[in-house]
């Protein structure tokens, strides 16, 4: 559950912040992790097979949440950011 929490929480970081590019090395990268962590600690092939999906399902989500908020995080940091007019 925490590792859904935390694929999904970078998801939407990369999906604001980076183009589609990086969601493969990404995914590929957390698959690897996933993979390695379900190795050392002797896991059936079914378990480490869902210790994989699920984080990666997470991060393409995520990044997709943060993909298309990013218009929304705009107008809302440009009215943050509003300085007044200099204008007499």
């Amino acid at each position: 559950m925490v590792l859904l929490i935390v694929a999904s929480v970078a998801g939407i970081f990369f999906g604001l912040y980076y183009n589609f590019l990086v969601l493969i090395p990404l995914t590929l990268a957390a698959a690897a992790a996933c993979s390695a962590a379900a190795l050392l600690h002797g896991q059936t092939v079914s378990a480490a097979l869902f210790a994989i999906v699920i984080p990666a399902i997470g991060l393409q989500g995520g990044y997709m949440i943060g993909l298309t908020s990013r218009d929304v995080l705009s107008q809302f940091l440009s009215r943050l950011n509003a300085a007044q007019s200099k204008r007499v």
